[in-house]
Protein backbone atom coordinates (compact mmCIF):
# COMPACT_ATOMS: atom_id res chain seq x y z
CA UNK A 1 0.00 0.00 0.00
CA UNK A 2 2.82 2.35 0.45
CA UNK A 3 4.17 1.93 -2.64
CA UNK A 4 0.49 2.37 -4.25
CA UNK A 5 0.56 5.86 -2.15
CA UNK A 6 4.24 7.01 -3.34
CA UNK A 7 2.67 6.46 -6.61
CA UNK A 8 -0.21 8.12 -6.51
CA UNK A 9 1.45 10.91 -5.01
CA UNK A 10 3.88 11.29 -7.43
CA UNK A 11 1.36 11.10 -10.26
CA UNK A 12 -1.19 14.03 -8.18
CA UNK A 13 2.01 16.51 -7.19
CA UNK A 14 1.91 19.63 -8.70
CA UNK A 15 5.36 18.88 -10.90
CA UNK A 16 3.84 15.31 -11.77
CA UNK A 17 2.29 13.62 -15.06
CA UNK A 18 -0.92 14.28 -14.20
CA UNK A 19 -0.32 17.85 -13.56
CA UNK A 20 1.99 18.62 -16.18
CA UNK A 21 -0.89 16.75 -18.83
CA UNK A 22 -3.38 19.33 -17.43
CA UNK A 23 -0.74 22.60 -17.98
CA UNK A 24 -0.22 21.62 -21.40
CA UNK A 25 -3.78 20.97 -22.27
CA UNK A 26 -4.66 24.56 -21.14
CA UNK A 27 -1.68 25.99 -23.05
CA UNK A 28 -3.68 24.30 -26.57
CA UNK A 29 -6.86 25.69 -25.20
CA UNK A 30 -5.08 29.00 -25.06
CA UNK A 31 -3.57 28.78 -28.00
CA UNK A 32 -7.00 27.88 -29.95
CA UNK A 33 -8.48 30.42 -28.70
CA UNK A 34 -6.14 33.50 -29.59
CA UNK A 35 -6.50 32.43 -33.35
CA UNK A 36 -10.19 32.13 -33.29
CA UNK A 37 -9.93 35.62 -31.71
CA UNK A 38 -7.96 36.29 -35.08
CA UNK A 39 -10.81 35.04 -37.16
CA UNK A 40 -13.30 37.22 -35.27
CA UNK A 41 -13.68 39.83 -38.66
CA UNK A 42 -14.53 35.78 -40.81
CA UNK A 43 -16.77 34.82 -38.46
CA UNK A 44 -18.69 38.17 -38.29
CA UNK A 45 -19.17 38.20 -42.06
CA UNK A 46 -20.27 34.86 -42.12
CA UNK A 47 -22.91 35.78 -39.36
CA UNK A 48 -24.03 39.18 -40.45
CA UNK A 49 -23.31 38.69 -44.42
CA UNK A 50 -22.72 35.53 -45.77
CA UNK A 51 -21.73 34.60 -49.05
CA UNK A 52 -23.46 36.54 -52.09
CA UNK A 53 -22.70 36.88 -55.84
CA UNK A 54 -22.19 40.94 -54.75
CA UNK A 55 -19.29 43.15 -55.26
CA UNK A 56 -19.79 44.50 -51.18
CA UNK A 57 -19.98 40.47 -50.16
CA UNK A 58 -17.08 39.67 -52.11
CA UNK A 59 -15.06 42.55 -51.34
CA UNK A 60 -16.30 42.87 -47.66
CA UNK A 61 -15.39 38.87 -47.24
CA UNK A 62 -11.85 39.34 -48.55
CA UNK A 63 -11.62 41.65 -46.33
CA UNK A 64 -11.88 39.35 -43.38
CA UNK A 65 -9.23 36.99 -44.39
CA UNK A 66 -6.58 39.85 -43.68
CA UNK A 67 -5.66 38.40 -40.10
CA UNK A 68 -5.47 34.89 -40.76
CA UNK A 69 -1.70 35.17 -42.66
CA UNK A 70 0.04 36.52 -39.26
CA UNK A 71 -2.32 34.61 -36.83
CA UNK A 72 -1.44 31.18 -39.51
CA UNK A 73 2.32 32.37 -38.59
CA UNK A 74 1.60 32.81 -34.89
CA UNK A 75 -0.05 29.73 -34.61
CA UNK A 76 2.60 27.59 -36.35
CA UNK A 77 5.55 29.59 -34.24
CA UNK A 78 3.78 28.63 -30.32
CA UNK A 79 2.73 25.39 -31.50
CA UNK A 80 6.95 24.96 -32.05
CA UNK A 81 7.12 25.78 -28.94
CA UNK A 82 4.41 23.97 -27.28
CA UNK A 83 5.53 20.77 -28.99
CA UNK A 84 9.06 21.17 -27.58
CA UNK A 85 8.61 22.56 -23.96
CA UNK A 86 5.07 21.62 -23.40
CA UNK A 87 3.21 22.67 -20.24
CA UNK A 88 6.44 24.95 -19.62
CA UNK A 89 5.46 27.15 -22.49
CA UNK A 90 4.23 30.60 -22.72
CA UNK A 91 2.24 29.76 -25.73
CA UNK A 92 -0.28 32.79 -25.45
CA UNK A 93 2.28 34.97 -25.36
CA UNK A 94 4.09 33.48 -27.69
CA UNK A 95 1.49 33.74 -29.92
CA UNK A 96 0.97 37.79 -29.65
CA UNK A 97 3.89 38.11 -30.36
CA UNK A 98 4.43 36.18 -33.53
CA UNK A 99 1.15 37.68 -34.36
CA UNK A 100 2.61 40.99 -34.11
CA UNK A 101 5.66 40.34 -35.80
CA UNK A 102 3.76 38.40 -39.03
CA UNK A 103 1.38 42.13 -39.21
CA UNK A 104 4.97 43.73 -39.68
CA UNK A 105 6.86 41.41 -41.57
CA UNK A 106 4.14 39.10 -43.52
CA UNK A 107 1.61 41.70 -44.40
CA UNK A 108 2.13 40.85 -48.47
CA UNK A 109 1.03 37.20 -47.62
CA UNK A 110 -2.49 38.70 -46.27
CA UNK A 111 -2.48 41.02 -48.62
CA UNK A 112 -2.37 38.61 -51.34
CA UNK A 113 -4.65 36.36 -49.50
CA UNK A 114 -7.18 38.83 -50.14
CA UNK A 115 -6.37 39.61 -53.33
CA UNK A 116 -6.84 35.89 -54.32
CA UNK A 117 -10.12 35.76 -52.46
CA UNK A 118 -11.28 38.46 -54.52
CA UNK A 119 -10.27 36.96 -58.09
CA UNK A 120 -11.99 33.54 -56.71
CA UNK A 121 -15.25 34.87 -55.28
CA UNK A 122 -15.49 37.03 -58.69
CA UNK A 123 -15.13 33.91 -60.22
CA UNK A 124 -17.60 32.08 -58.50
CA UNK A 125 -20.15 34.90 -58.76
CA UNK A 126 -19.86 35.07 -62.69
CA UNK A 127 -19.72 31.70 -63.10
CA UNK A 128 -20.80 29.37 -60.63
CA UNK A 129 -23.19 28.17 -62.74
CA UNK A 130 -20.37 26.21 -64.30
CA UNK A 131 -19.31 23.03 -62.35
CA UNK A 132 -16.04 22.99 -63.91
CA UNK A 133 -15.32 26.84 -62.58
CA UNK A 134 -16.34 25.52 -59.34
CA UNK A 135 -13.85 23.21 -59.41
CA UNK A 136 -11.05 25.64 -60.72
CA UNK A 137 -12.48 27.76 -57.62
CA UNK A 138 -11.71 24.99 -55.42
CA UNK A 139 -8.43 23.72 -56.70
CA UNK A 140 -7.71 27.25 -56.69
CA UNK A 141 -8.82 28.03 -52.93
CA UNK A 142 -7.18 25.11 -51.80
CA UNK A 143 -3.02 25.77 -53.50
CA UNK A 144 -3.62 29.54 -52.11
CA UNK A 145 -4.10 27.72 -48.68
CA UNK A 146 -1.44 25.01 -49.21
CA UNK A 147 1.08 28.16 -50.53
CA UNK A 148 0.15 30.27 -47.35
CA UNK A 149 0.65 26.88 -44.95
CA UNK A 150 4.35 26.84 -46.71
CA UNK A 151 5.06 30.56 -46.40
CA UNK A 152 4.00 30.12 -42.21
CA UNK A 153 5.93 27.18 -41.92
CA UNK A 154 9.24 28.72 -43.92
CA UNK A 155 8.96 31.86 -41.80
CA UNK A 156 8.57 30.15 -38.68
CA UNK A 157 11.58 28.12 -39.25
CA UNK A 158 13.62 30.32 -40.50
CA UNK A 159 12.16 33.76 -39.58
CA UNK A 160 10.40 36.29 -41.74
CA UNK A 161 12.14 37.14 -44.81
CA UNK A 162 11.45 38.87 -47.99
CA UNK A 163 8.65 38.05 -49.64
CA UNK A 164 10.02 36.77 -53.09
CA UNK A 165 12.63 34.23 -50.87
CA UNK A 166 10.14 33.08 -48.85
CA UNK A 167 7.80 32.03 -51.68
CA UNK A 168 10.49 30.47 -53.32
CA UNK A 169 11.62 28.66 -50.44
CA UNK A 170 7.91 27.72 -49.93
CA UNK A 171 6.81 26.48 -53.38
CA UNK A 172 10.10 24.40 -53.58
CA UNK A 173 9.38 22.74 -50.82
CA UNK A 174 5.72 21.75 -51.44
CA UNK A 175 6.79 20.75 -55.03
CA UNK A 176 9.62 18.57 -53.37
CA UNK A 177 7.05 16.91 -50.84
CA UNK A 178 3.42 17.52 -52.83
CA UNK A 179 1.98 14.84 -50.36
CA UNK A 180 3.19 17.06 -47.20
CA UNK A 181 0.76 19.75 -48.74
CA UNK A 182 -1.75 17.67 -48.99
CA UNK A 183 -1.31 16.28 -45.67
CA UNK A 184 -1.76 19.90 -44.69
CA UNK A 185 -5.39 20.36 -46.63
CA UNK A 186 -6.08 16.47 -44.88
CA UNK A 187 -5.55 17.94 -41.48
CA UNK A 188 -7.61 21.43 -42.03
CA UNK A 189 -10.87 19.23 -43.99
CA UNK A 190 -10.84 17.19 -40.91
CA UNK A 191 -10.71 20.11 -38.65
CA UNK A 192 -13.45 21.45 -40.37
CA UNK A 193 -15.52 18.53 -40.59
CA UNK A 194 -14.91 18.12 -36.98
CA UNK A 195 -16.61 21.18 -36.03
CA UNK A 196 -19.54 19.94 -37.72
CA UNK A 197 -20.47 17.02 -35.42
CA UNK A 198 -23.85 17.91 -33.43
CA UNK A 199 -22.96 18.44 -29.68
CA UNK A 200 -19.10 17.88 -29.77
CA UNK A 201 -18.14 20.28 -32.44
CA UNK A 202 -18.21 23.89 -30.94
CA UNK A 203 -16.27 22.27 -27.68
CA UNK A 204 -13.54 20.49 -30.20
CA UNK A 205 -13.40 24.14 -32.11
CA UNK A 206 -11.80 25.29 -28.90
CA UNK A 207 -9.03 23.05 -29.07
CA UNK A 208 -8.38 22.34 -32.91
CA UNK A 209 -6.43 25.33 -34.11
CA UNK A 210 -3.69 24.29 -31.96
CA UNK A 211 -3.82 20.53 -32.68
CA UNK A 212 -4.17 21.50 -36.50
CA UNK A 213 -0.87 23.46 -35.91
CA UNK A 214 1.09 21.05 -33.94
CA UNK A 215 -0.07 18.07 -36.74
CA UNK A 216 1.27 20.46 -39.33
CA UNK A 217 4.57 20.51 -37.35
CA UNK A 218 4.28 16.42 -36.93
CA UNK A 219 3.07 15.78 -40.42
CA UNK A 220 6.57 18.34 -41.98
CA UNK A 221 9.17 16.40 -39.04
CA UNK A 222 7.57 12.91 -40.26
CA UNK A 223 8.06 13.30 -43.88
CA UNK A 224 10.97 15.39 -44.35
CA UNK A 225 9.52 18.34 -45.46
CA UNK A 226 12.26 20.58 -47.49
CA UNK A 227 12.47 24.25 -46.36
CA UNK A 228 15.35 25.08 -48.42
CA UNK A 229 17.92 23.87 -50.58
CA UNK A 230 20.58 24.06 -47.71
CA UNK A 231 18.05 21.99 -44.89
CA UNK A 232 17.07 19.74 -47.80
CA UNK A 233 17.02 16.17 -46.28
CA UNK A 234 17.04 13.06 -48.40
CA UNK A 235 14.41 10.42 -47.81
Amino acid sequence: MSALAARARALLALDGPLAGTVLAVFRYFTVSVSYLACLVPLLAFTALVGWQATHLAVWLGSASLLPIAPATFALLRSTRVLLVERGDAAAGRVFWSAFAEGCRHLWWTGVSLVGAAVLLGYDLALFGGSDVVVLLVAAGAALAVALLVGVCVVATAHGPRGAVETVTAAAKAIARRPHVALSWLLLLGLGLAATAIPVLGPTLALFLPALIGAGIHICNDALRLPLTDETRQTP
